[in-house]
Parts: structure tokens; sequence; C-alpha cells
């Protein structure tokens, strides 16, 4: 599995956040968040710049914690109704890697494990890594984005 290499802008996004300690990670945690976000759905479709969704892994202070968000682009100066968040993503250097909605962990365990340990650029720890749900749900590859830098 070979990622494509991408430059891309800073966006914003808005929508439902979780904080997560490493370790705890799990389908049905992340089903949880997603639910939520299909509860508040109605209000960020109002504002959303497309109908792509967006998964983010934030880094925060602490190493052991990632800020998920689950979300919708929107533009940057949307305010965050109550409940939801905005956040900016910063633009950079990403790999690309494409597979279905049922082998995004399997595909993370791939990145992380065998991937990133031989590639010629670094993880991009200070950026989020993000996930691009396409409008059409199952019938189209998810896109999961990883920060990168060169060696």
């Amino acid at each position: 599995m070979t990622p494509r290499m991408a430059t891309i802008d800073p966006f914003v996004v808005l929508g439902v956040a979780s904080s997560i300690r490493r370790g705890s990670e799990s389908p049905e945690l992340f089903a949880r968040i997603w639910k939520t976000f299909e509860s508040q759905q109605e209000d960020i479709l109002t504002v959303a710049a497309s109908k792509v969704y967006y998964g983010v892994t934030f880094p925060t202070a602490d190493v052991n914690v990632t800020d998920y968000l689950a979300g919708m682009e929107v533009p940057a100066a949307t305010p965050s109704p109550a409940g939801l968040e905005v956040r900016p993503l910063p633009g950079g250097a990403y790999a690309v890697f494409e597979c279905s909605v049922y082998a995004i962990g399997v595909t993370y365990q791939y990145v992380f494990g065998t991937w990133l340990p031989s590639a010629t650029v670094h993880f991009d720890d200070v950026r989020p890594s993000f996930e691009q749900y396409p409008e059409n749900g199952a019938e189209e590859p998810v896109r999961l984005y990883i920060p990168v830098r060169c060696r």
C-alpha cells in the first residue's frame, strides 16, 4: 500500500470533539462520537462547505491524550453553536492512504507499524491527522491523511 503525497491548504472543521486516552481507542468509542455528531448534524449542514465528513485527531499537550473531532468543513469565520467546536487544521504535507471504511483500523496499523518506520519522511506529530469520509459513504474510499515532514 503506497500513499500519494499531497500538500493541502489550511481549513476549518466544525463538529463534536472528544478527548481520547491512547490505548482506549475502539470501534465502539468512535461509533459513539459519530452518533453524537449525527444528533448535531443538522446544525452543521446549514453552514458546511461540502457534504464531506472529517474525523480529525488533534495532538494535545499530554502525549497520551488526543482530541478526536467528528465534523465537516466550514468557512473560517463560522461561529461555534452550543455543544460543537470549530477547529482549524493547518496546511502542509500529508501522506494520503485510501481504504474502505471497514479497513481504517488495519490501515492505521500498517501506516504506523510498517510504512512509517521505513518511509523517507517522518510523522509530524504537532499537526493533526485526519480521515476524509466521502459523501457517498461506503461506495467510495476513505482517505487517511497522515502529516509528514522531510527527514
